[in-house]
């Protein structure tokens, strides 16, 4: 199962009682969703051999968060005087899960 926007409000720090970004949270969490589907190459969550759903597994959740997070405190595509400095966690949590690599 995908994180919730009540796991998203928590995650960001934001109050649960605050309702009006909820539209704009659920958006994210597709967004992360489809992100990490595209990073690992099967969907998220995905099924296994006999076609149960996975749980999602915990890294999997966390770099979804974390995609979540960068996407809310970053809405436009331009940032003016900052340094920015890219940490790659994302990706480090993706990499185990991701299939069809060869050898």
């Amino acid at each position: 199962m995908l994180p919730t926007v009540t796991e998203v409000k928590a995650h960001l720090r934001l109050e649960e009682s605050q309702t009006e970004e909820d539209v704009l949270l659920q958006s994210l969490i597709d967004a992360a969703a489809d992100y990490a589907s595209k990073y690992i190459g099967r969907p998220v969550p995905w099924d296994d051999d006999t076609g149960d759903t996975v749980p999602l597994p915990a890294s999997v959740r966390a770099a979804m968060l974390l995609v979540v997070g960068d996407l809310y405190a970053n809405r436009e595509d331009t940032v003016v005087g900052t340094i920015i400095g890219r940490i790659g966690f994302v990706e480090r949590l993706l990499h185990p899960h991701r299939v069809g690599l060869g050898i």
